[in-house]
């Protein structure tokens, strides 16, 4: 009987992602990991709450905000049966309110504050799928200025940790209430009527609906029309008034620069406080994201008039502006031990030695892999460790580590009993 013939390898297709859509690898893009890391570390030092949204949503939630809402049914991705139609998320704030309206948290909880980050998915005007990533940080229930400066300070501390508070410029404006817009909008509207031929498209059509977003357009010959319209600071109600003094006077005692921008207006659906943080970067500016109230929004789902202000802010373009300015970000902090296991046992030594540092709240990089000692110490050094412990095939069994300073490059053998108070000590623990 003959050898078996050896089958040919089958040819695997290579499977290209989405067009629009990309990967996030805190491994491989530095950029994402640090990101990633200061937008937790801030989000849990402010206090907020993690909420964790799902990525398919019912379509009917989007469908009631549309009319209240700067987004079209077209930029929709949509699904499902004549039953149950959903669509993929392409905010994340609209979910967010639902979940806080849905549960009635309202009634149960007086003061909430919620983040959540995530993916999101949008359709051009073409048809073509773009996707991103968003943040959102939001405060909900019964608060006043004092929570609203704080939430900008958290945004604030976030991207000033990022190397990017040289060049943040925050424009604020406050468009009132309902009746203050309402009145605001008539004028602007008388205003631009006999010069509606100079607006863009788009620009006409906020005409027909809300001249507000008129002034979020960025066509330079509309913006000129805009010189001379009236301005809605003149249209605010003596509480709007007194309102928007005390945010500002909050700002300043929490020492963020701003800039009164009295042609301002956030999306649809936003009211009071309205502000928009941007990087400059010579003539270039990238908005990083917008903050407003959204109560309207909030009572469109709920049927509940409850106080909710936020900032959704564009990840995505927070992570360019890094790569574009080639901004130089600390990498360090990302681990205070680096873990040098050689061989099967002191690999499986170390198992035990992650835990007990892991329970004393040292962060640590392990690798378990096959590389010998002077690559791990060389990825130890990339790595910013201040440490790396070692331990070989002699240490596992007499059950000592090397501790290794990955600077000096110095090195001390201890028991292994004291190594964590060691490790504590010397990272001032």
């Amino acid at each position: 009987m003959g050898r078996p013939k050896k089958q040919a390898a089958q040819s695997v297709k290579k499977i290209s992602g989405l067009s629009g859509t990309a990967d996030v690898l805190t491994d491989t893009d530095a950029l994402w990991g640090v990101i990633m890391r200061q937008f937790r570390n801030v989000s849990r030092t402010y206090g907020f709450a993690r909420a964790e949204l799902p990525l398919l949503e019912p379509l009917h939630l989007y469908e009631q905000l549309i009319p209240t809402y700067e987004l079209h049914a077209n930029q929709l991705v949509t699904s499902g049966s004549a039953e149950e139609q959903w669509v993929v998320r392409p905010n994340l704030l609209p979910g967010l309110l639902h979940a806080y309206g849905q549960r009635k948290l309202y009634e149960t909880s007086p003061f909430n504050k919620w983040v959540a980050a995530g993916q999101v998915v949008r359709k051009t005007d073409k048809g073509e799928i773009v996707a991103g990533q968003e943040f959102v940080y939001e405060v909900l229930g019964t608060f006043n200025h004092l929570s609203e400066a704080q939430l900008i300070g958290a945004v604030w501390t976030f991207l000033s940790r990022l190397g990017l508070a040289e060049n943040l410029q925050l424009e604020i404006n406050h468009i009132g209430n309902t009746e203050c817009q309402q009145t605001y909008e008539t004028a602007l509207a008388d205003f631009l009527r006999g010069k509606k031929f100079g607006l863009c498209d788009n620009c006409t059509e906020h005409l027909r609906n809300r001249p507000l977003s008129v002034l979020r357009c960025s066509n330079v010959e509309c913006q000129a029309l805009l010189a001379d319209a009236p301005l809605l600071l003149d249209f605010l109600d003596q509480g709007s008034q007194k309102h928007f003094t005390t945010i500002l006077e909050a700002l300043d005692e929490l020492g963020i620069p701003y800039q009164i921008n009295p042609l301002y207006a956030g999306d649809h659906g936003h009211s009071r406080t309205n502000i928009a943080i941007k990087y400059k970067n010579g003539a270039k500016s990238t908005v990083l994201g917008e903050a407003g109230y959204h109560d309207q929004m909030l009572e469109r789902l709920s049927g509940k008039n409850v106080c909710a202000f936020g900032f959704v802010g564009n990840l995505t373009a927070i992570h360019r502006v890094l790569q574009e300015t080639e901004i130089f970000v600390s990498l360090e902090g990302s681990s205070e031990v680096y873990l040098v296991p050689l061989g099967e046992l002191a690999a499986r030594k170390s198992l035990r030695l992650f835990r007990d540092l892991i329970t004393a709240r040292v962060t640590v990089y392990d690798n378990f892999g096959t590389a010998g000692v002077k690559d791990q110490l060389k990825a130890a050094q990339t790595s910013k460790s201040p440490i790396a412990l070692i331990m070989g095939q002699k240490e596992a069994m007499d059950e000592l580590v090397i501790l290794r300073d990955v600077k000096s490059g110095m090195q001390e053998v201890f028991s292994y009993d004291k190594i964590i108070d060691e490790v504590k000590k010397r990272l001032g623990k």
